[in-house]
């Protein structure tokens, strides 16, 4: 695939979901979330102010602008279907920076992976839909990308989200002590990872 190929920042149906591209006016409701410190104590940051979640949908959104065919971040809001309400959001990203050209620059991962993060109000946990929502991502990543594996780190602590990843078929792939945490939790983390299916 040309590395110049834009991307094509898709809108994705599920049986109870709808994947659509995140903007900068999701963020009040994100931060109804991603305020808490109960549903950031296994996410890479802690709480967020609506300010905070603002700055960070506006730098999604021009790396999404940014993307190429070979580095390219994507980021969704998760509806529900019935209502319409944002209940949560993700992204698959293999770079987030910018260069001075306008285009994404080459990120710390090799092109053909891709990073996968995800989280979700957790009024609306226990119900499958987070697994719902990652299982759509993959499918998309490996059907409309050129890559081939997926990666996911998740804090050791953190069971149902390991569990989920084991379900979508992903595998223990690194192990990071507490000790080479980077965001400052001093927690264990595990890097699961996800290959192409072979024909």
């Amino acid at each position: 695939m040309p590395s110049a190929e834009p991307v094509v920042h898709a809108l994705i149906h599920t049986s109870r979901l709808i994947l659509r591209p995140l903007t900068e006016d999701d963020a009040p409701a994100v931060h109804r979330y991603r305020s808490r410190s109960d549903v950031t104590q296994f996410l890479s940051h802690g709480a967020l102010t609506e300010t905070e979640i603002l700055e960070r949908h506006r730098h999604a959104v021009a790396c999404t602008r940014a993307s190429t065919g070979d580095w390219f971040l994507c980021s969704w809001a998760l509806l529900d279907n019935q209502t319409g309400k944002l209940i949560g959001d993700a992204r698959v990203w293999n770079s987030n920076e910018i260069s001075a050209e306008g285009t994404l620059q080459p990120g710390p991962i090799p092109k053909d992976h891709v990073l996968m993060g995800y989280v979700l109000d957790p009024e609306h946990h226990g119900k499958g839909l987070a697994r719902e929502a990652a299982g759509a991502m993959v499918n998309w990543v490996f059907s409309q990308r050129s890559v081939n594996t997926i990666l996911a780190a998740v804090y050791e602590p953190n069971l149902p989200s390991r569990r989920l990843l084991e379900k979508l078929g992903f595998a223990q792939d690194q192990f990071v002590p507490a000790s080479a945490d980077r965001n400052g939790k001093n927690l264990a983390s595990i890097r699961m990872r996800l290959d192409r299916p072979t024909k």
